[in-house]
């Protein structure tokens, strides 16, 4: 579970995914300064809905991707163990492209998908940042799209006694992952954000999407960043019992026709 205000974005933004409705769409999100959003979604389909939840996904991926020039990447992955546990990384170049994507006819056909036919064993969750420290050249063309590529989600909880520390380890890590890593696609981060009307968000509450290539559909790029010396300063950190609650790391293969 998130924290006290994480958890009503969750359990709003999930009911108006469940239950889609007219007032979702006068919704209006904001972020200061303004920077460029992302989500990660987590969902556990039925089994006997396996195949049309991913058609009706990817369909809304696809022509996100075509259609809408404000969304910079949609990611869809499966989970490494289980096949029906699925993975979501989208990014927007800001919170008014991501309520423009809401309004759109694709994600209006896949809203009316999940409300008819109930793909999910439980409630999707559903978290939303601002990027940090991604370069404008990064944040203002689409990103590219990989095949054979290996992806995880996190989320991370630092005590806000240790925040200053926890962001200079962490800035370390994404500049050597970007700069050194050959085998490391995306290394993303952010805070949580607010959602007007919902929730001011949950400071202290951080959600990474990471992409990384080669061998064994890209675990070979994961265990190269494993093995570098910003991780291990990373690791060292980790070891200082600096979070408020555990971290969730979740593993999956990117899915691309």
């Amino acid at each position: 579970t998130m924290m006290a205000a994480s958890i009503t974005v969750v359990l709003l933004l999930t009911l108006q995914l469940l239950h889609p409705t007219n007032s979702f769409s006068t919704i209006t999100m904001t972020s200061s300064p303004p920077s460029p959003m992302a989500l990660n979604l987590k969902c556990k389909v039925k089994p006997t809905h396996r195949t049309k939840f991913l058609t009706a996904i990817q369909a809304n991926q696809q022509s996100t991707r075509l259609n809408e020039p404000n969304n910079l990447q949609f990611v869809i992955g499966q989970d490494t163990e289980d096949e029906n546990t699925f993975y979501f990384h989208e990014e927007f170049v800001n919170c008014e492209a991501f309520q423009e994507h809401m309004e759109t006819q694709h994600f209006k056909v896949y809203n009316a998908f999940v409300s008819e036919e109930k793909p999910f064993e439980e409630p999707p969750v559903i978290c939303l940042y601002n990027l940090r420290e991604e370069n404008d050249d990064v944040v203002s063309k689409k990103r590219g799209v990989h095949k054979e590529s290996f992806g995880l989600n996190v989320n991370l909880y630092p005590k806000a006694s240790v925040r200053d520390d926890f962001l200079k380890v962490i800035s370390d890590n994404k500049q050597g992952t970007d700069t050194i890593e050959e085998l490391a696609l995306q290394y993303t981060y952010g805070e949580s954000t607010t959602i007007d009307g919902i929730s001011e968000g949950s400071a202290n509450t951080f959600h990474f999407h990471e992409q990384y290539t080669g061998k064994d559909h890209g675990k070979e790029g994961f265990n190269v960043h494993a093995s570098m010396p910003h991780f291990a300063a990373w690791e060292e950190f980790v070891q200082t019992d600096p979070f408020e609650k555990d971290p969730e790391v979740f593993f999956f293969k990117i899915i691309e026709d």
